[in-house]
This record gives C-alpha cells, structure tokens and sequence, in this order.
C-alpha cells in the first residue's frame, strides 16, 4: 500500500486504542459553521443555552439566565474536555501542557494587574495545573516554591523586561516566549513527528504575526528583537531583515513556505483595510488545516490533542457570540469578529 503524505508524521500507539475510540465518537459533535450561524440568530441566554445544551453542552447546576452564565457554562465545558484528554491520556506530561496553557494566560492576566494597577480577576480562565486563587496569592509575595518552575522563570523573565522598557506589549510577548520554550522542552524530547511540526506552525505563525504588527505600526526594531520566539522552523535572523523591506519583498520571502497563502492574504487585507484580523484568522486555518490531519490517525495521542485543539476553537467561536449579544453588538460585527472555525 502507498503511503500518503503525512503516513510518517504519526506514531502507532496501540496504548491509546480504546482513547481513540472515545475521541472519534465525539468528534460527530463539533458544532458546524451552521450551528454557529444558529446561534447568532438567539436572543435570549436561555434560548442560546438550549440550542447549546442540544449539542452536549451542559452548565452542570447552574441556573442560565444571563448572558454571563453562560460564560460560567463555558467554563464548564473546557474544564470537561480538558479532565477527559487528562483521563484518556497515557502520556500525562504532554496532555498536562494543554492545562499549563491557560496557567500561562493566567501570570499574563496577573502581571498585567500588577503593573497596571487594575483588577483583572475577572479575565482568568481556572483550568490551569495551577488553581487561580493559588497565583493570585502567590505573586504578591513572590513566593512559588511550591509552584512549578515554569511560574517563578516566567515571572523573573517578565519582571525584568518590565524594569528595563516599561512597556506592557512585552508581558505578553515575554509571557509567550516562556510558554513555547516550556513547551519545547517536553514536546521536542517527547519525539512525535506531529506534535514537533505543530509547535514549528506554533511558534512560526507567532512570530510572522509580530513581524507584520511591529512593521505596520512602526515600533521599534529593538522589540522586534525581544519578542520573535526561539525554536520554530524559521529563524529570526532569517526574519529580521524583513522589518525594513518593502512589503512586497516579505510576501515573496514566505512565497515557498507553508505560510504563504497566510501572509499574503494576510498583509494584503492589512494594506488595504488597515485590520489585522484577516491574518489572524489565515493564520487559524494553517494551524486547522494542519490539526485535521490527525483524522487518518487511528492509533497514538495525536487524536486527542487535535480534539481538545480544535474543541478550544470552538469554545473561541461561541464566547465570541456570547460575548457580542451580552454587548448587544450588531449581528454583522458578531460576525465579523467570529474566529476562524474548522
């Protein structure tokens, strides 16, 4: 039998026959594009949250009657996948990095609150390895001794960022940098083909990303040079030119690769619209259309951690219309602002 094109980007695990089993009886409920379009029709929470609950959503005990309940019942569903890739998963230092994602979103959420002086609490996601209200103790005091040492390497790595520029672009830029360089060190050891490229799109489409933002607005080469990230498939020396080139000269650098389409499509609508969103949702379909390879897997972890990825987009998709009916926003700019959606 011939062997397709992605035949050795997978590793048969017979470990995960009865996980893969259980994923592939699930995936028959992503919501569709459809549904999607469903639910922008709702007016009220209640409406909204049984077409929902119709799809496998569920809000535990929760009484839905507002618009932030169903926030609440979202939080809900994420912490339901998430403890399901956990129990399925015979490899739990790599199902873990999908928890420790959102203990990343959480310093970020924090360190933000502490050098801004707002409160912010209401912005953190508590799926992380880390609970919430551990974090919120812990920073005040500087005391992560018992944390994982990815909390304390990001928080000094922040810190000093922040005493040299006073720039609050870099607690996020920083806050990422340590979070693909934790995931480096156990997704590159861990060996799979799959997972390593992912990581490479990862990093890759985070770093074109900040090359066209600091580009476009004319910000200053030095934070180009503190915020590309380590570790993908294209260096950021190869990138670095690239802020001062016309940008005809940056579609073309990225003509051959596996970002073309992204970028020009991208950086065209940027050029004529002024919105980054087009690049941001191009950059979406790479990474999905790469994560649905994962279908012609029948053996190995890959099927889980696709499932939970592709689940995080279409947690994304519906808080984004949550999110605009709570805001009474137009239909059209829901729409809009929907993400890119398998």
């Amino acid at each position: 039998m011939t062997k397709g094109p992605d035949y050795f980007l997978f590793k048969s695990d017979t470990r995960y026959a009865y996980a893969v089993g259980r994923i592939r009886s699930l995936e028959s409920r992503y919501l569709t594009r459809q549904d999607i379009e469903r639910l922008i029709a709702t007016e009220e929470p209640e409406e909204t949250y049984r077409f929902l609950a119709e799809k496998g959503y569920t809000g535990g005990e929760l009484k839905i009657r507002t618009w932030s309940d169903l926030e609440s019942c979202l939080r809900i569903q994420r912490q339901e996948v998430l403890a399901l890739i956990s129990a399925l998963s015979e490899d739990i230092t790599i199902s873990n990095l999908f928890r420790e994602k959102y203990d990343f979103h959480n310093l970020k959420v924090l360190l933000k609150a502490r050098y801004s002086g707002q409160n912010l609490e209401h912005l953190l996601i508590d799926v992380g390895t880390v609970p919430a209200e551990t974090l919120i103790k812990a920073l005040p005091e500087d005391d992560y001794r018992s944390l994982p040492q990815f909390i304390s390497n990001t928080v000094q790595v922040v810190n000093a960022g922040w005493e040299k520029t006073n720039n609050p672009q870099l607690i996020d830029i920083l806050t990422d940098g340590e979070m693909y360089k934790h995931f480096s060190s156990v997704i590159r050891p861990f060996g799979n083909p799959f997972l390593n490229r992912w990581l490479d799109l990862e990093i890759d489409l985070a770093n074109i990303k900040t090359l066209v933002r600091v580009k476009w607005l004319d910000l200053d080469t030095a934070l180009l040079t503190q915020s590309l990230i380590e570790g993908g498939s294209i260096k950021g020396t190869e990138l670095f030119p690239l802020r001062e080139t016309p940008w005809e000269a940056v579609v073309s650098f990225f003509s051959k690769t596996r970002y073309a389409k992204a970028v020009a499509t991208g950086t065209d609508a940027l050029l004529k619209s002024d919105s980054f969103l087009p690049l941001e949702k191009m950059a979406d379909v790479t990474l999905i259309s790469y994560l649905e390879r994962a279908k012609v897997q029948s053996l190995g972890i890959e099927p889980l951690v696709t499932y939970l990825l592709l689940k995080e987009y279409e947690f994304k998709a519906v808080r984004t219309v949550v999110v605009g009916k709570a805001n009474q926003l137009p239909v059209e700019l829901i729409r809009k602002k929907l993400p890119e959606y398998p």
